[in-house]
């Protein structure tokens, strides 16, 4: 099963960008739910998102440096 990584709602101002920071993992790595995936910085605020299950990390859907939006999948973990 496919599992996306979505970008949540920071309840931030509406122009207050959101830029993908890093990526903590490469592609193909195994993952435990909840590890930290990619940094996400807006302004002065860096977040941590995790991974939303246990799986391999099989997509990188935002590059570093992109602006991302909430609901926005940046990438997809595969659970099988």
């Amino acid at each position: 099963m496919h599992v996306p990584l979505l970008m949540p709602d920071l309840d931030l101002p509406p122009q207050q960008a959101m830029t993908v920071s890093s990526w903590l993992v490469p592609l193909g790595r195994a993952v435990l739910a909840g590890d930290r995936l990619l940094e996400i910085s807006a302004g002065e605020v860096l977040v941590d998102l995790p991974a939303p299950a246990a799986g391999r990390l099989i997509q990188k859907s935002a590059a570093e440096g992109e602006v991302v939006v909430a609901s926005q999948i940046l990438g997809v973990v595969q659970t099988d």
